[in-house]
């Protein structure tokens, strides 16, 4: 019996993990937190299809949606709803569209072509999920996805967004100004060049796809803001992050578990200097049209959220964290500066921060884009491949 009670007092942290997973209803299994649910028959762990659907987040009427395009904004988390949908799709074997090398389509500077995705030996197969880096056109998305895919997108707070982009670019070694200089000397009309590595004013306009031309001029952001409204099913919004997720988990009919996410691709703090007030009521001025869009999809997130119900998204919004509490002992995630990360699960800028996990049943939490794409190109290329076997062979 006393032996019985060190080897409890022993492995009590993982007792403890255990414990409250079973309360929350929840079990990590291959990577994936597997829910559980009392029944009348048997305590047995559900299978994948048969996992129950927490808080009525999911409507039972509904069917998990495969094919989505996902805009993928410039610092506004979109790296972490990445990792959402590469986690979900790696396991639900669906293709992606991915470009033969890096994470982009096109340089950034020219907006999206079909051609650009259709030209690559990694797309032979019709893709299920979009969410590469791209300035957008819808137009020519909708030409490589299938008829019934859905769309969705982020925003975040303008002025939070173009400090992160300056420091997370480099804009300072590519331009030779610093923050303060830049904002004060730099026009809004000036040109975007490869060399500012796209660091600009008003991000999230040009990646919803605005013209140079049309950038600062309002009536013409307006009338792309509602397109926008018309074209994507939801807007996340970054500040409102849990919120988002739970929406996003109700509007592709996932479940709440799939939308457990680190906060992938992070500044370090010793990078995040805050502005002046004097210097923020500049840059607010000239960040005119990312305002205007980030106002909007707010306003309108807080009408979606309503519809959803505030009682309700309490709920789910508490189950979430309990969730995530679990994952984080589970997994035993430590948060670590780049340099301090080696191989696949380091990022490729060193001034963000990364996660190291416990074991490879947790991996894929962690991996940063580059080698999440990697895994992708590889799984990709070994489907193109036994596909092109199959359909060459004549019939038996």
């Amino acid at each position: 019996m006393f032996k019985h009670v060190l080897v409890l007092l022993r492995y009590r942290r993982t007792l403890f993990s255990l414990v409250v997973l079973l309360l929350c209803g929840g079990l990590l299994m291959d990577g994936e937190l597997l829910l559980l649910t009392s029944s009348s028959n048997s305590g047995s762990f559900l299978n994948r299809s048969q996992k129950y659907r927490l808080m009525s987040t999911v409507p039972v009427t509904c069917s998990p949606r495969t094919n989505i395009a996902f805009l993928k904004n410039h610092k506004c988390a979109s790296t972490a709803i990445q990792n959402i949908l590469f986690r979900y799709g790696y396991k639900h074997n669906l293709k992606f569209a991915l470009p033969e090398k890096g994470n982009f389509f096109g340089t950034g500077l020219d907006s999206f072509r079909a051609e650009m995705m259709l030209s690559s030996t990694l797309n032979k197969l019709q893709p299920n999920i979009f969410a590469i880096h791209t300035k957008w056109n819808h137009i020519e998305v909708k030409k490589v996805m299938p008829t019934n895919t859905v769309f969705f997108t982020i925003v975040r707070e303008p002025i939070a967004l173009f400090e992160a982009f300056y420091a997370f670019s480099r804009a300072k070694k590519r331009t030779g100004l610093t923050l303060e200089q830049y904002i004060r000397e730099v026009p809004t009309n000036q040109k975007r060049e490869n060399k500012a590595g796209l660091f600009h004013y008003n991000t999230m306009a040009w990646d919803f796809g605005m013209p140079e031309e049309k950038l600062n001029n309002l009536s013409d952001v307006w009338n792309m803001v509602m397109q926008a409204d018309e074209q994507f099913g939801l807007v996340m919004v970054v500040e409102r992050m849990e919120e988002s997720l739970v929406l996003l988990a109700d509007y592709l009919c996932w479940e709440l578990s799939d939308m457990l996410v680190l906060d992938l691709n992070s500044l370090r703090n010793k990078f995040k200097k805050p502005l002046r007030q004097e210097l923020r009521n500049i840059l607010q001025k000239k960040l005119a049209p990312d305002y205007l869009i980030y106002r909007y999809f707010l306003k309108k997130f807080d009408q979606q959220v309503e519809a959803y119900g505030r009682d309700r998204m309490a709920v789910a919004v508490s189950r979430l964290r309990d969730m995530m509490a679990v994952l984080m002992d589970l997994c035993s995630f430590i948060k670590k500066n780049a340099p301090q990360l080696a191989g696949k699960y380091r990022p490729s800028s060193n001034k963000v921060e990364g996660f190291k996990a416990n074991g490879d049943m947790c991996s894929l939490y962690t991996l940063p884009e580059l080698s999440f794409l990697s895994l992708l190109r590889q799984k990709q290329r070994k489907e193109i491949t036994i596909h092109k076997t199959n359909t060459s062979q004549p019939p038996g």
